[in-house]
């Protein structure tokens, strides 16, 4: 009952896209987005998660270089419920446990930092945390009895600062420096990628090779002579229940890092695989951060005895509560460093309301630090945004010269909404902040491939480094909204007016096959553009003009092409899209 509780929950707030358009006029405050390899990508404001269950842990704010921030109770909701509500998801990939995935944190100061899956879904709900909200603890006796008020007084106003919340709280780590504030996204990611192919028919490996973020290799026959650790592990499995209690005896897995000189920091992370290519990941802060780091061995031994049956070594966590990321004939130590390469992205945003917006959409605007947007799209989808920062409105660098005389220009290789200096400033603005490691994403109406503002954009960068969201096209709800099988005859043409008055003979030819005629930016020419189609079309045919296709005012006016002018002469004349063909009938 509980999980069908939560479930309704969280169809609501997905299906609740059109209402939080509406209330994008209001201060909606922070908002987290869930991403990555998840089935659903959430997009969740604080009402949202407090809905959810909640847990209250004592956090104390100390720095690894041992500076203090504050003691205080919290209170939020398990990573783990979050999470679970996106469905976490693996198709196609080399096997089915998520123990080789990671939880990428980010905040809207674009700090990020990894969490490994199995600290939030082999150790107990409360030790990964989104905190809600805080109350500092305070000392229960006047510190003046102990410390001078030069030293007591500046702890003390740790206590009244104001937390940035959602905020992240891992309270396994004896160093709080992966707390993050503030917090925006969660991002599942698979750090390494499985090989693909059949897997060994024995699974043995005699050797182990270590290889650092520089892909420098080590290659091992036998352990090296380190401080050796014996550990007492209980092996429960998720899948197949208790095994027993062995005694697994190896070096830690951080000395044995430290042996390598390899380094890294909190957005690092450990991946350890077998042959058969059963990969179990480990983050950096999991090893360094936390006393229970020392406890993760790579053990030769078990009950006294070299390992045999697998091969020589094995990866132990023995304070997982679920041994699901032990890995057995452990082969190769991977060490990688989980950071966002900065990506030029243009996403379609749909042709009209929120609710058209795709998933996809959703998840590159998460992956985003920063955004490219005209003024529109950031009112209407103000609470998708997050409040990232927006570089410029293309539209508002646009040639200051009025929308109907850039339609009159043919639609070629020069037409443009910017000059070339536009282009090449607006350029470089974007480049300074992929030089900064920060993705952009540039934002455009309905599908950006089906007469899109962007193209500015490939004058000045390569086709290839630039990645594409599509979204629906006024197209899409368009066609939808007439209702009819516009393709009964095989045939849809998309064009512009530009081209209607340049190549007359198509129409005729398209006329011959009953083909679906759509044109776009047919408003402001709508009496020329109508007079061109006259002359291939029969009079009979049947019309339709959608207004503002995919918005909550979307009108359709239906008629035959001979009625066509006068049953729209009042209207408006930019945001339609004419529709023409005997299959409308």
């Amino acid at each position: 009952m509980r999980k069908l509780l939560i479930l309704a929950t969280i169809l609501v707030m997905i299906t609740s896209a059109a209402a939080m358009a509406v209330a994008a006029k209001n201060d909606l405050g922070p908002m987290l987005t869930v991403s990555g390899l998840v089935k659903q990508p959430l997009r969740l404001s604080m009402d949202d998660l407090k809905r959810l269950s909640w847990a209250r842990v004592k956090y104390n704010d100390i720095k690894d270089d041992g500076s203090f921030h504050g003691c205080f109770w919290l209170q939020g909701v398990p990573l783990r419920n979050i999470l679970e509500l996106a469905q976490i998801g693996k198709e196609g990939h080399g096997f089915n446990k998520m123990v080789d995935l990671a939880v990428v944190v980010k905040n809207a100061q674009g700090q990020q930092v990894t969490v490994s899956w199995g600290e939030i879904f082999h150790r107990n709900p409360g030790e990964a945390v989104l905190a809600l909200s805080s109350t500092p603890v305070r000392p229960k006796k006047n510190c003046k009895a102990c410390h001078q008020p030069d030293v007591y007084e500046d702890l003390l106003k740790q206590l009244d600062r104001k937390l940035g919340l959602p905020k992240l709280v891992m309270t396994s780590d004896f160093a709080s420096d992966r707390g993050l504030e503030n917090v925006v996204s969660l991002r599942v990611v698979e750090p390494v990628k499985v090989p693909q192919g059949p897997r060994p028919k024995t699974l043995y490996s005699p050797t182990l090779t270590v290889v650092g973020p520089d892909g420098k290799e080590h290659k091992l026959d036998k352990l090296p002579a380190l401080h050796r650790r014996t550990i007492l592990a209980n092996q429960v499995g998720e899948g197949k229940g208790f095994h027993g209690r062995p005694h697994f005896s190896g070096v830690s897995l951080a000395d044995l890092l430290k042996h390598f000189k390899i380094s890294g920091d909190d957005q690092s992370a450990v991946a350890v695989s077998a042959p058969d290519g059963y990969t179990s990941l480990v983050s950096w802060a999991e090893l360094f951060r936390g006393p229970l780091g020392g406890r993760i061995i790579v053990a030769d031994q078990m009950d006294g005895k070299p390992m045999k049956e697998n091969g020589r070594f094995a990866l132990i966590l023995p304070d997982d509560l679920w041994a699901d990321r032990w890995v057995k004939a452990a082969g190769k130590i991977e060490a990688v460093r989980i950071a966002n390469q900065p990506r030029l992205t243009v996403i379609g945003m749909g042709c009209g309301d929120s609710n058209l917006l795709t998933l996809e959409a959703l998840d590159a605007l998460a992956q985003a630090d920063v955004l490219v947007a005209p003024k529109d799209i950031q009112k209407r989808f103000a609470p998708f945004l997050a409040g990232k920062p927006v570089l410029f409105d293309p539209m508002a660098a646009a040639q200051k010269k009025p929308i109907k005389k850039q339609m009159e220009a043919h639609k070629d290789a020069k037409a443009r909404h910017m000059d070339q200096q536009q282009s090449a400033d607006s350029a470089e603005i974007i480049k300074a902040q992929l030089a900064k490691g920060k993705s952009v994403a540039v934002l455009d109406w309905g599908d950006p491939m089906v007469y899109g503002s962007w193209r500015w954009l490939k004058d000045v960068f390569p086709m290839e480094q630039i990645r594409f969201v599509s979204g629906l096209s006024a197209f899409n709800a368009g066609s939808a909204a007439i209702g009819r099988d516009i393709a009964c005859n095989g045939a849809i043409a998309i064009t512009d007016p530009f081209t209607l008055f340049k190549r007359p003979e198509m129409l005729g030819s398209l006329a011959a096959q009953g083909a679906t005629v759509v044109v776009f930016m047919a408003m402001p020419k709508f009496t020329q553009v109508i007079q061109a189609v006259q002359a291939a079309y029969p009079p009979d045919t049947p019309t339709a003009v959608v207004y503002r296709a995919g918005m909550q005012t979307q009108q359709v006016v239906k008629s035959r092409l001979d009625q066509v002018i006068e049953k729209n002469k009042d209207r408006e004349r930019w945001l339609g899209v004419v529709y023409v063909g005997p299959c409308l009938r």
